[in-house]
């Protein structure tokens, strides 16, 4: 108990202070997908910035921690506000990320959603609409008596892919997560274009409101790991914020 109360009071305390768009909650590695933060729900997140691997400017002399916080609103909707390096990397800024679901899954329609992200002075906002579709979906709707119970990263076997607009480009997202069991997730995504990645890595779910999470990155022209991504993720109640 003590261990997750210091938990909750760093996450806290980082998101009053000085993120990074990249692995968001509600996120894969890289890309958004149609999850959304319960309703009356807040996860904060603190993560690397900087994440390459080489060199003197690489995550481990610069990390560059970076708290992000997502909000779920009604009528699907769901809200961040993050704090981020801008330019120069210690300037750091606010920024606001929008997402909405207007169409949930069923046995046959994959979710749909659309949002914005990176909406802040001195960021370059990007736009996108995803598909999510569960394909063990019976087996999941089966477990809807345990939802309660059970971390938001858990969440069956899913494909997701859709479009993503920034800079004047359009780029390709694609990306899948796999529960292995009730404390393991697989992630894997991917964005077109020679600025983007391959990401591989997973989540070890603690409990119900915590879990890690890594991922290794690999650039689009690269021939090597070129990036390492760590979160560490707490979502709460806001009617109950001490309930544990």
């Amino acid at each position: 108990m003590r261990t997750t109360a210091e938990m909750r009071r760093a996450l806290v305390l980082a998101c009053l202070v000085p993120v990074a768009a990249q692995a968001a909650p509600t996120m894969l590695n890289q890309i958004p997908t149609t999850d959304l933060v319960p309703e009356r729900q807040v996860s904060l997140q603190l993560q690397n910035g900087n994440t390459e691997v080489s060199g003197r400017s690489s995550l481990f002399h610069q990390p560059e921690l970076v708290p992000q916080s997502e909000f779920g609103l009604p009528w699907n909707l769901e809200a961040g506000l993050d704090v981020a390096p801008s330019d120069p990397p210690h300037d750091y800024r606010p920024i606001l990320n929008l997402k909405w679901r207007p169409l949930r899954e069923d046995y046959r329609v994959p979710a749909v959603a659309l949002g914005a992200m990176q909406l802040g002075v001195g960021f370059t906002p990007s736009y996108f609409l995803v598909l999510s579709k569960t394909l063990n979906y019976q087996q999941i709707q089966y477990q809807k008596f345990r939802a309660h119970h059970r971390n938001i990263k858990l969440r069956g076997i899913r494909l997701h892919t859709g479009m993503l607009r920034t800079a004047n480009a359009w780029r390709a997202l694609v990306g899948t997560d796999a529960e292995v069991n009730d404390h393991f997730v697989i992630y894997a995504d991917w964005i077109s274009g020679a600025p983007n990645a391959v990401a591989v890595g997973g989540v070890f779910v603690i409990d119900r409101q915590n879990s890690i999470q890594a991922s290794v990155l690999r650039g689009n022209v690269e021939d090597r790991v070129s990036g390492l991504l760590v979160g560490i993720t707490h979502t709460f109640d806001l009617a109950r914020p001490f309930e544990w």
